[in-house]
């Protein structure tokens, strides 16, 4: 069952769930693919050196290796998600860490990329925001910039619906509403049915 489904809240809509990019393990791979190269090219071009030292370069090839696999179980432990409502990195191997960035309190999105990045198709993610840190940085995440127009778009939508709030004021609609009974254009029990109608939304 995915991560997403403990994390959401009963009126919270899921927009986007991702692992990381898989460059997050490209690291450790090349760390042991050089110690397994030189190792091998030792035990070829150098045999007349005694057999003992080969315990330093396995004991680095192990150590790699431990190395890689935390890597990789937090790779596959770690995830960033989207939602209608908040902003979501968890991660962890054996604990698990929880970062939550309500929508309403981003003031800011941006991404970086270097060449390199922007060819396998990943970046880093800052988010400024209005709360207890201020600023969260996300690295190896896949299509930064789709995040980035996605909370974007979240932010927007909310900022809209918001309005639409504001912009209808039951009490104004009282007014209006006394306004037109005393000209007339409505009856007094219509006026009285409408009225209960709007202070029950105060």
């Amino acid at each position: 069952m995915a991560l997403w489904r403990f994390e959401l809240n009963e009126d919270e809509d899921l927009v986007i769930d991702q692992k990381p990019h898989w460059s997050m393990l490209m690291t450790p791979i090349v760390e042991v693919a050089v110690v397994v190269a030189g190792a091998v090219l030792g035990i070829i071009y150098v045999s007349f050196l005694p057999s003992w030292t080969i315990l330093f370069p396995l004991a680095l090839l192990v150590f790699l290796l431990g190395r890689f696999g935390l890597r990789f179980a937090k790779y596959k432990t770690s995830r960033l998600i989207v939602s209608n409502e908040r902003l979501i990195f968890v991660s962890g191997v054996l604990g698990r860490r929880s970062q939550e960035i309500p929508i309403s309190q981003i003031s800011n999105l941006s991404f970086s990329q270097k060449l390199s990045s922007r060819i396998l198709g990943c970046g880093l993610l800052e988010v400024d925001h209005s709360g207890e840190h201020g600023k969260a940085t996300f690295q190896y995440v896949r299509r930064p910039e789709r995040i980035v127009r996605l909370v974007t778009s979240q932010i927007s939508r909310r900022s809209s619906i918001q309005g639409v709030s504001k912009a209808y004021s039951p009490l104004d609609e009282l007014t209006k509403l006394a306004h037109l009974m005393q000209s007339g254009s409505i009856t007094q029990a219509e006026y009285d049915v409408a009225k209960s109608r709007l202070l029950d939304q105060i």
